[in-house]
């Protein structure tokens, strides 16, 4: 990559720090190009770091925006100076689907709620969610038994984002979404994509600059209002039918169900005794649901195309499922017993993590490893680019699931590895996501394996999440037993 000009780095009158450096004024609008393109943003992440360091800054009129990469950097702005930020208004462009839910909420309201939601996810109630995790993960892979021929192309990310919508689903819910599953998922990839698509253009940067727009949904609706109406229009769709699932929760009751809800329904705050309404009920059953189907389905799609070149540690998986899960289908204790098939997972998710970054607004000046980052600046948390920064990942673009057993993850920084983010926002239900994640790839593992179509060319799509842009065409095969028949569906647990 040619050299660009390097800005000078001005001295503020608060600090001896210097501004970070990077390009300004037409090669800093030539790098906002390059961000507009398909997999811009990722490498427009990626170059800064290598060129600039793991601190650089765009220098835009009206805006400044930095680049933080690395544990160090990293650290400083999600942890130990996490004050001095505050959320970029880029999450409001998620409101139409997440409501003020943990994702896109502030201040008090969002303490109240994390206070609430946390204790859901502790270990006690891990073992119940796993019941309903591997019952609807059964039914699914009966039906690929009935319906999928042996080699048959299949596109693996939708495939699996069916499957993780069932077992979020049944966990968090009891059911299929009152049988509307396939539409709740599409409706929530739309949502979901539309927002990521408006919050990636320069478009509605500058159209919040407008006279009379005020905020960026209203810049979305003024520079982007046809993909506006379709984000809004599936957002519609989700919360119409989360309202039917919980006003029929509110009209029969819970019965014999042991799932989310049910835990959200009847939390109580600790002081004041007071109960979330029905639309807090809402926010966070959408929050949870588009956190936990997203970040789960897409990590283990990108899994098996990881997995599909790399067959010695495919080999290794499902030997290790079948010793220790013996043909029977498993537990929440049994995750805990799968350290290669929760690596494998691991190291999918550092080389395309499902979040591939973090935003935030300096609401002071702040000094970030020598460098000022001054009042306003838009703070660009790099998850993607800490997660192959060769100083901490040697081979970074290598998939090698050694990386996550024994000593070596102990002896990296915490914030060297940030797929559901980190500091006090973390998200909330990453143990059930690593949960979720290690069963259905154990369950999979026991009676299928996915080779990759030749010749397959996969675009990345970077908008809420990294997701394949045209999908991952691959070919599925059932497991032959060393007798050379087909593996048997697994048995329950007596």
């Amino acid at each position: 990559m040619s050299a660009l000009r390097v800005a000078p780095a001005p001295v503020s009158e608060a600090t001896d720090a210097p501004l970070p450096p990077g390009p300004s004024g037409a090669d800093a609008w030539r790098w906002m190009l390059k961000f507009r393109r398909q997999e811009g943003p990722l490498e427009v992440l990626a170059d800064i770091g290598e060129q600039y360091g793991d601190v650089a800054m765009l220098d835009l009129p009206r805006q400044r925006l930095a680049i933080v990469r690395g544990p160090e950097a990293v650290r400083h702005v999600l942890v130990a100076n996490q004050d001095a930020y505050r959320k970029s208004n880029q999450y409001e462009l998620l409101e139409p689907v997440l409501g003020k839910g943990l994702v896109t909420s502030e201040g008090a309201l969002w303490q109240r709620q994390r206070k609430l939601v946390q204790p859901m996810f502790a270990k006690r109630h891990l073992a119940p969610f796993a019941d309903h995790m591997a019952a609807a993960a059964g039914d699914a892979l009966d039906t690929w038994e009935r319906t999928r021929g042996e080699g048959e192309r299949v596109e693996v990310a939708s495939e699996i984002l069916h499957i993780g919508l069932d077992t979020v689903g049944r966990a968090l819910v009891g059911h299929d979404f009152r049988g509307r599953a396939e539409e709740f998922g599409v409706a929530l990839g739309e949502a979901l994509h539309e927002a990521g698509a408006i919050g990636r253009s320069t478009g509605v940067a500058i159209g919040q600059y407008l006279p009379g727009v005020k905020g960026i949904q209203q810049a979305a609706r003024t520079t982007h209002p046809l993909r506006w109406r379709r984000g809004v229009k599936a957002a519609d769709v989700l919360t119409t039918i989360g309202r039917e699932i919980i006003d029929d929760r509110l009209r029969n009751g819970h019965g014999e169900r042991d799932d989310l809800l049910k835990l959200l329904m009847e939390a109580r705050d600790e002081e004041t005794g007071e109960q979330m309404s029905r639309e807090q009920v809402l926010d966070e059953l959408m929050t949870f649901t588009a956190a936990g189907h997203e970040t789960t389905a897409h990590g283990l799609a990108w899994m098996y195309y990881l997995l599909s070149q790399h067959p010695q540690a495919r080999e290794q998986m499902e030997q290790e499922v079948d010793a220790v899960l013996q043909g029977r289908v498993p537990t929440a204790e049994d995750a805990e017993q799968l350290p290669w098939t929760t690596a494998c997972f691991q190291e999918a998710m550092r080389i395309f993590p499902p979040v591939w970054h973090v935003q935030r607004v300096a609401a002071q000046d702040d000094v970030v490893c020598g460098h000022l980052i001054p009042k306003g600046t838009l703070v660009f948390v790099s998850i993607w680019s800490t997660h192959r920064d060769p100083k901490v990942w040697p081979n970074p673009a290598g998939f090698d699931p050694r990386r996550w057993l024994g000593d070596a993850p102990r002896e990296r920084s915490r914030f060297a590895y940030l797929p559901f983010g980190g500091g006090r926002r973390i998200c909330v239900g990453h143990g059930f996501a690593m949960m979720n994640a290690t069963l259905l790839a154990a369950m999979i593992a026991q009676r299928f394996r996915f080779d990759l179509v030749p010749g397959a060319r996969i675009v990345l799509d970077p908008t809420v999440t990294i997701r394949p842009l045209h999908g991952i065409p691959m070919t599925i095969h059932r497991r032959q037993t060393a007798a050379g028949e087909a593996a048997a569906a697994p048995a329950a647990a007596a």
